[in-house]
């Protein structure tokens, strides 16, 4: 199969060069994407004081940056501090500065000796937000916050229940509302051991939940943890979910490992942009992780430098930054990584060289395909042609009625 990629690969210079060409100039767009994981999701610990007296040394999670340990939940504080940055700069349209959050859309929790699932906006009772959603709803009006999809659970919610009661120091961590247990980190959600039937159930779910909360359907997905196969963009696809994120970033255990794994999986990225051509494939190409790092300076470098060469290069800049860098039970964590986000957002709109357009996951992917976008940026449509050419947009109504209509979470 290896050397069948290998050959059809070379047959065409069009398709070692990914797939369709985007029509749009980009190194003139200079476009800036914030994609962040790991909104709404119910974890890793509730409290700094969840901890005290427990030896999570020997909880058997798996490897986890240290910084994930003190992990935890939004608050309303958070995204407010999180909005006061993005909302303190413009690009050259006027526009804010954007953060497209991923959530998970519902956690579980051991209530009196069973297990009970909470869907967002309902939180356990150990991660309640005192006017966390108010809050979202705030950002989302002022057109610094685009939620979309990154999962249900981020775990196979069968081997949490199984393995947050497999022992006394299982069965204490899971009683004080901390997400992790046994074998966390292996306990994929998108594993191939699971169904596709109930995979497709939780998703068809997760779909309903999102809608319900943000008053639209997600328009791109990031998968947890990277995980995932070709069943699962076929799954996607079938829900009209065709823009996903971070497939330079995509593991696949079935593409074995070394040498001989990154060379598959080299190759069926670029196999899989040529044969779904009605899919669109976000890259990852800049990476501000400054809360996980010990010089964040050096980090906010690195990233400026990507995205230059991004823009060099004619490619957008998608800029990887986990809620981890913004939201932690150590206040500095969480202090290094807004500090940082303020530098690049500082750094990138300074001086008429720079003028970036702040964009989301959706309005990179339709700009790529067809040249022109639209999206719901607050209470407007922000409509876009990146083209020399005169071209109509068409904007569906659902999108009129939205930037102008109930918003769900201040109802």
């Amino acid at each position: 199969i290896l050397v069948a990629l290998a050959l059809l690969l070379l047959l065409g210079g069009s398709v070692l060069g990914g797939g369709p060409r985007s029509q749009v100039a980009w190194e003139s767009v200079r476009a800036v994407a914030f994609e962040s994981d790991d909104w709404g999701l119910a974890g890793f610990s509730p409290t700094a004081a969840a901890w005290d007296g427990l030896d999570r040394s020997s909880l058997d999670t798996g490897r986890f940056p240290a910084v994930y340990w003190l992990s935890t939940l939004e608050s309303r504080q958070d995204v407010k501090a999180l909005n006061l940055v993005l909302a303190a700069v413009r690009d050259r349209n006027g526009h804010p500065a954007v953060m497209q959050p991923n959530y998970i859309m519902s956690s579980l929790e051991r209530v009196e000796g069973r297990w009970v699932a909470r869907d967002l906006p309902e939180l356990p009772t150990a991660y309640l937000r005192p006017g966390l959603w108010p809050e979202v709803a705030a950002a989302i009006r002022a057109g610094t916050w685009y939620p979309e999809l990154h999962g249900a659970w981020h775990y196979d919610p069968d081997m949490r229940r199984a393995a947050a009661l497999a022992d006394e120091l299982a069965r204490e961590v899971t009683a004080r509302g901390i997400m992790l247990f046994p074998g966390s980190e292996r306990a994929r959600e998108l594993g191939s051991w699971r169904s596709l039937a109930e995979l497709e159930a939780e998703l068809d779910h997760s779909l309903a939940v999102f809608e319900a909360l943000f008053g639209r359907p997600p328009g791109s997905v990031i998968a947890p943890d990277y995980h995932w196969s070709d069943r699962i963009e076929t799954m996607w696809s079938t829900r009209d979910l065709r823009v996903i994120q971070g497939k330079r970033e995509q593991i696949n255990p079935d593409w074995g490992h070394g040498r001989t794994g990154r060379l598959v999986k080299y190759l069926r990225r670029h196999w899989d942009r040529w044969i779904h051509p009605e899919r669109s494939y976000l890259e990852r190409n800049c990476r501000l992780e400054a809360g996980q790092a010990a010089d964040p300076d050096a980090v906010v470098r690195q990233c400026l430098t990507a995205t230059r060469q991004a823009w060099a290069g004619g490619q957008p800049a998608i800029v990887e930054t986990h809620r981890v860098n913004f939201v932690h039970l150590d206040r500095k964590v969480s202090a290094s990584g807004l500090a940082a986000l303020r530098s690049y957002l500082a750094e990138i709109t300074e001086g008429p060289d720079n003028s970036p357009t702040f964009l989301t996951g959706m309005e990179i992917a339709q700009l790529s395909a067809t040249g022109t976008s639209w999206c719901v940026r607050g209470d407007r449509v922000v409509v876009r042609n990146a083209t020399r050419a005169r071209r109509i947009v068409a904007v569906p109504a659902s999108a009129v009625a939205q930037a102008g209509g109930e918003d769900p979470l201040a109802a």
